[in-house]
Order: C-alpha cells, then sequence, then structure tokens
C-alpha cells in the first residue's frame, strides 16, 4: 500500500528568539531557503525536506510513501522531533525502524550541506567485494549478497542467500530485471520492479550498503534515470486484455483460440498474479483424467445453497454458469492450454462436499509457502495463446492508465512502460482484468472501512474498477468484505532482532485460543467469528503481568500447543510447558515493531487502543493492573466485490445496459457471485474458480464481438 507520510514539524512561535533577529547575518550557519535530500529507505526512497534560517533548522518534512506505515512510517514522526531537537545529523534513530533512520540521516546530511553551501565531492569508492544482508518481502529469512565495485562503480550483485523464493514466485522478477538496471543505471534511485517492490529495495539496500562499506555517501547515488518520452501506437486488435494475472490469461487464451487478435496488457514483470499464490479452483463434473473416480458434489446441492448465501436470485444465471460449468470450463483450459492439476480437497462449507476443489501441479514438484510452483503453467498458456496469431502480442511492465474514449465509446486503451514510453493501444473491444482494489487505500477505506495486512498483490489497485466506471459502468457488491484466511500479528519481525524460536512465541501469544481477547471496540471478541468479520480485521489478545510471569516460570499452557499461523509462519517452534525465560525480551522487541501495547492502567490501554475505558473495563473485569495487548491482524489475499457485469462478463451501466465492448473478469466483478455484509462464499476454490469462469465468458464474448467488427 503506498501512503504519503508527509510530516512537517514548524518553530515559526518556538523561534521568536534573540536568534531569529540575526537571521540574516553573514556569520549564519545556513544561507536561509528550503533544501531536499534523498536516500534508500526499507521500502523505497526516503526524501528529508528541511527550511531553515541562518542558523537554524526551522521546519522538516519527510516524506516515506513506501515505508510501513505501522514501524518505518510511523518512525518519521519521532525522527523529525529528533532533528528538530538535535539541529543535526546526531540523532538516535527509532529502534525498529533501522533502515528508515539511516536513510533520514543520510539524507539529511545532503540537505545540510546543501544548507550549508558545501558543494559535496562524490565519495570515490574503494574498488572490491561487498558483502551485505537486509531484509526483503520474506518473512522467513533476510537476503544476502556480494557488491563487487570496480574503477568506482558498480560493477556486479550477487544474490549469496535468500528466502524470498519460500514465500513465492515473484522474486525472481527482481532478481533478473533489478540487478542488471542498477548496474546499466549506476543509481540507486533505478525504479522497482513493479509487482516485487519489497525485494527491489532489498537488493538496492544491498547496493547501499556496499556503497557504505567502500567509503561512498549512498545519498550521492541517488541520481534520477532519465525516462523516455516517446509515444507508440498499435492498432487493428479485435480484443485487448488488461491485466495478465490468472484471469486475463484465461480472458486473452479464449479470445485467441477463438480467432480473435489480442494483445494484453500486464503491470507486473511476471504473469499469473495473484492466480500464481492460489492452490486451486472448486470443479464439479469434469471429464479431465486427473479427476477420474471423484465423487463430485451435487450441482443442484451447491447451486441452491449458493442462492439462499447471496439471499438473491439476481445473478442467478451467472452462479448457475459458475456452479454447473466449472468442470467443463477447466476442461476447455486443460485440453488448450495445457493447465494440470491433482487431488481434490472437501469443501470449507459442507462435510459432505468431500471432493471439492482441486490443486495446481507444481514444475518439477517446486513448492513455496503458498503452495506449487504454478507461473509456468500460465507461462505456457499465454505463449500457446500468442502463437495463435501472428499478430498477438503482450507486454510486460506496462501499466495501463486510462481507456481511449471517442464520442462516449471505449476504443482502447492508453499504458505506459516501465521506460517512460506511452503505448496507444486501439482495440474493438476491451477486458478489465486487473485484479480489484487491494493496493488502493482510498478504496479500501471507503468500502471497508478499515485496511487489513495483506498477500495479495498491491499493484491491484482498482484501474480496472476506475477504467469501468469512467466509460459508464457501476458497481455490484462492492464492499463485500476480503478475502481473509490468516490471521498473524501485524508487523512481521523480519530480521535478527528475535530469534526464530522467540518469533515463534510472539506469534502464539497473538494467535492463541481461549485467552482475553478485544476488540477494537474495547469489547470481547465473538470466536466465532470469520476472519473477514472482525472490525477492522485486528484484535488484541490481553495478558496480565502475573500471566506473563506465569508463562517466564511455568511455560505456555495447553492451549497454546496449536497457536501458529497458517502460511505465515517463520520457522520456529516452542514447546508448552518449557519455561519462557526471555519473555520480556520478546515482549520488549514486540513493542518495538507495533505487534505490542504495554499499559499500566485499563484506562491506559483503553487510550492506546482508542476504545472506550467503560467498555474496556467491562471486558477485562475491572482489575486494574499491568497488561500486554498482543495484536492480531488479519492478511488478505485480495478485495471481492467490482463491477457491474451480466453473463457475457459484459460491464453494466447503473440502469443494467450492458457497455458493449467492455468486460471484467476476475476480481474485477467478483461481486456478481457475493452479497455485503457476508464473507465472500466460503466453499473452497470458488475465487479460483472465477478466474476461469469468467474467463472463459469474457474472451469468449469479446472475441465475438471484436471478430463481428
Amino acid at each position: 500500500m503506498k501512503k504519503l507520510l508527509g510530516l512537517v514539524m514548524s518553530l515559526a512561535m518556538v523561534l521568536s528568539l534573540g536568534a531569529c533577529s540575526s537571521s540574516t547575518e553573514e556569520t549564519g550557519t545556513y544561507t536561509p531557503g528550503t533544501y531536499t535530500g534523498e536516500a534508500q529507505g526499507y521500502g523505497g526512497t526516503v526524501t528529508v525536506t528541511i527550511t531553515t534560517d541562518a542558523n537554524q533548522i526551522t521546519e522538516v518534512t519527510i516524506e516515506g510513501p513506501d515505508e510501513t506505515p505501522t514501524v518505518g512510517g510511523a518512525a518519521l514522526e519521532e525522527l523529525i522531533n529528533q532533528i528538530m531537537e538535535a539541529q543535526s545529523t546526531e540523532i538516535d534513530g527509532v529502534s525498529g525502524a533501522t533502515m528508515t533512520s539511516n536513510a533520514v540521516m543520510s539524507a539529511l546530511e545532503s540537505a545540510l550541506n546543501q544548507a550549508k553551501g558545501v558543494e559535496e565531492e562524490i565519495a570515490a569508492l574503494t574498488d572490491g567485494t561487498y558483502s551485505a544482508t537486509t531484509t526483503g518481502y520474506s518473512w522467513t529469512g533476510m537476503i544476502s549478497g556480494d557488491v563487487t565495485i570496480t574503477d568506482g562503480k558498480i560493477a556486479d550483485i550477487t544474490i549469496t542467500e535468500e528466502h524470498e523464493s519460500e514465500t513465492g514466485e515473484i522474486a525472481q522478477t527482481a532478481f533478473d530485471n533489478m540487478i542488471p538496471r542498477i548496474i546499466e543505471n549506476q543509481s540507486l534511485a533505478t525504479d522497482v520492479v513493479t509487482g516485487a517492490t519489497s525485494t527491489s529495495n532489498a537488493i538496492k539496500d544491498l547496493v547501499s550498503q556496499a556503497i557504505e562499506q567502500a567509503g561512498g555517501k549512498p545519498s550521492q547515488w541517488m541520481t534520477p534515470v532519465e525516462k523516455k518520452t516517446d509515444t507508440v501506437t498499435l492498432e487493428g486488435y479485435d480484443v485487448i486484455v488488461v491485466g495478465l494475472g490468472g484471469s486475463g490469461i484465461l480472458s486473452y487464451a479464449a479470445a485467441a483460440e477463438s480467432g480473435a487478435t489480442v494483445f494484453g496488457i500486464e503491470k507486473a514483470a511476471k504473469l499469473g498474479g495473484q492466480s500464481a499464490t492460489t492452490t486451486g479452483p472448486m470443479v464439479i463434473n469434469s471429464s479431465a483424467p486427473a479427476f477420474e473416480g471423484v465423487t463430485f458434489a451435487n450441482p443442484d446441492d451447491v447451486y441452491q445453497t449458493w442462492i439462499e448465501y447471496v439471499e438473491s436470485e439476481e445473478k442467478a444465471d451467472i452462479i448457475h454458469e459458475a456452479v454447473y460449468n466449472s468442470g467443463a470450463y477447466l476442461d476447455y483450459y486443460i485440453n488448450n492450454f495445457g493447465f494440470e492439476f491433482e487431488g481434490m480437497i472437501m469443501s470449507f462449507a459442507k462435510p459432505e462436499w468431500s471432493q471439492f476443489w482441486t490443486r495446481y501441479v507444481g514444475e518439477d514438484g517446486t513448492t513455496n509457502i503458498f503452495g506449487p510452483n504454478k507461473t509456468y503453467q500460465f507461462d505456457r498458456a499465454m505463449e500457446t495463446a500468442k502463437a495463435m496469431n501472428e499478430k498477438n502480442d503482450y507486454m510486460l511492465e506496462l501499466t495501463a492508465e486510462e481507456l481511449i474514449m471517442e464520442d462516449g465509446a471505449v476504443k482502447g486503451v492508453r499504458a505506459v512502460s516501465y521506460d517512460g514510453t506511452t503505448y496507444e493501444i486501439y482495440g474493438d473491444s476491451v477486458i478489465l482484468a486487473t485484479g480489484g482494489y487491494i493496493g488502493d487505500a482510498e478504496m479500501v477505506e471507503e468500502y471497508w472501512g478499515a485496511m487489513p495486512n495483506t498477500v495479495a498483490a498491491t499493484i491491484n489497485d482498482g484501474a480496472g474498477i476506475k477504467m469501468g466506471l469512467a466509460a459508464g459502468g457501476t458497481t455490484y457488491m462492492i464492499g463485500v468484505d476480503p478475502m481473509i484466511h490468516i490471521l498473524q500479528i501485524p508487523n512481521m519481525i523480519k530480521n535478527n532482532d528475535l530469534t526464530a524460536d522467540q518469533k515463534a512465541i510472539l506469534s502464539a501469544l497473538a494467535l492463541v485460543k481461549g485467552q482475553t481477547s478485544v476488540t477494537v471496540d474495547g469489547e470481547a471478541l465473538d470466536p466465532t467469528l470469520s476472519e473477514a468479520m472482525i472490525p477492522d480485521y485486528k484484535y488484541y489478545v490481553v495478558y496480565s503481568e502475573d500471566e506473563i510471569n506465569s508463562f517466564k516460570e511455568n511455560g505456555l499452557p495447553e492451549n497454546f500447543a496449536t497457536a501458529t499461523s497458517m502460511f505465515m509462519g517463520q520457522g520456529g517452534s516452542f514447546e508448552v510447558g518449557t519455561p519462557v525465560s526471555d519473555i520480556d525480551t520478546i515482549l520488549e522487541v514486540g513493542m518495538e515493531y507495533n505487534n505490542v501495547l504495554k499499559a499500566d492502567s485499563i484506562a491506559d490501554l483503553a487510550e492506546q487502543i482508542g476504545c472506550d475505558e467503560a467498555t474496556l473495563s467491562a471486558t477485562l473485569g475491572g482489575n486494574d493492573t499491568t497488561y500486554y495487548a498482543v495484536i492480531c491482524q488479519g492478511y488478505t489475499y485480495g478485495t471481492v466485490g467490482g463491477l457491474d457485469v451480466d453473463i457475457n462478463m459484459n460491464v453494466l451501466t447503473e440502469d443494467g445496459t450492458p457497455i458493449e465492448n467492455l468486460y471484467a473478469v476476475g476480481t474485477d466483478s467478483m461481486g456478481v457471485e457475493n452479497i455485503e455484509g457476508k464473507p465472500y462464499t466460503p466453499w473452497g476454490g470458488q475465487a479460483q474458480s472465477w478466474t476461469f469462469v469468467s474467463g472463459y465468458l469474457g474472451g469468449k464474448a469479446a472475441a465475438e464481438y471484436g471478430l463481428s467488427k
């Protein structure tokens, strides 16, 4: 989630001192004015802007749009306070936000030198190979690399250890693209690889550390990278697909197999999107050999259950298609594009649906935390579809910005490449497949009221939904609660501030059942609520000081034995009944990373949570003592509600009229299968099944329209 964290402190009133009257003296330390410096932080570029009079810093603004909001982002205000007090780079920094703190100090030094009129000489680098370690996306381990400096330049970057691949297939795109681009650009201002932001920034931090080790200053390596300004026009396509995650690729494939000429646009540097992190789709009555002998769920039962769940027959035709043809459409992609599945999993909804959804087959047995590595299946399908017509093509790292409209009709898509080139792509029909809106904080706040943590691709920023609305479309059940299956502490400790076993204990303190747990309103948490229905997708597991002391002496009790996180464990373990002698350290580090609150009274805890004191007191039984509240947060795969569509996946206007050549598939339109006020349909594999169903229907319909023109 990108959110501008601009924080300003001004001393206009405070500095009405004698120094102000001499602010124009020639002997002053600074030339009065405003100055800006930049450096590489944890999440990206950190910018420090200062305003000075002749002798003092009078105002500081720090912008860290990609720093973790609750850790690095939260540290920015404290860093401003420290700068204003120290009036120099001699600040302590903020514990738990070391990379952000170091970036602020480096950027501040650059700004101060400008204010002093000191022209910094570019510090020469000492040739050699320098080793560094940092944190990236992975919560299972850090990333290490060797950076070679030759003739004062970055000559080579070699990753020597990484755990990024354990948590997904996206990291490879950063290794493949970020490393050569930094070497080519000789700049830490090289743009991150879209969709692999954390790993890209980790690589940049390895280089930043190496520059320091070689005697340089990272802030001097923030040279802007020149962008292209040309425009390229592409014309004559029957279908344009915006977004090449699962539903976009399946739409592209169905359109190409129908004989249409197709162009695909993908913002990330890889294919597959969020679908590459899923287990597999729901399947009923498939004829594929992989499901020979399977007793599929009764489609009549599934359909009726579904209609009762959404409490409406308004979209009954779509739901009917999703149930009765889920197997047929899966077979289409198995037979024509080589998709592979194996095994069956029971439904979350009904035990009698004992064989309900399936798993993707992994490439050569390779897996990650989210299951089999499956990007190769999407790559293969895409290349098969592309080869069906010599005009068919697609581009990665190309961001669709708007639909091209002429006389109120959709004529194409305007997009910008990572290198700055603008592409104007014209076609007869457009399919929106941009993955929902989890990456747009404003949309999330509007429709949900609070932002959960994500394991989703936050490049899915609602672009398709916004384009559909701009073309006259409307939404359907857009406020359906998110796809949440995972709970964990909100701020994963990715470095070595705690051992893996200590991290496991901290997680267990958040995930344990049977302990006093309170909502953001201070009320007792209803243990029957699904993860998606917990208020603000967050709650607090509260311990008294006596309970913590008991854990220290006697260990964690039996109810902690199963207190682990699905998918998001950090490799450690613990034994119940074994004294946790270091629990004070675990809690202290937890507090540094904003995972734990410590309060000396109920009133103090209520203030920190932001809830009513009387309500919290009633929940805690009125016992006024020292409390530790360990935060537990939901992690979402993405959004559910989106644009309103009909059975052909045509985007609908408010009066129900189809926009004849505009379609929406995947999570850009999955609200039609759901209802606000309930979790998204909880059958198991339903979201991924919708990828296949909507992709088939949208691709076929768009091709038919395009070929008719």
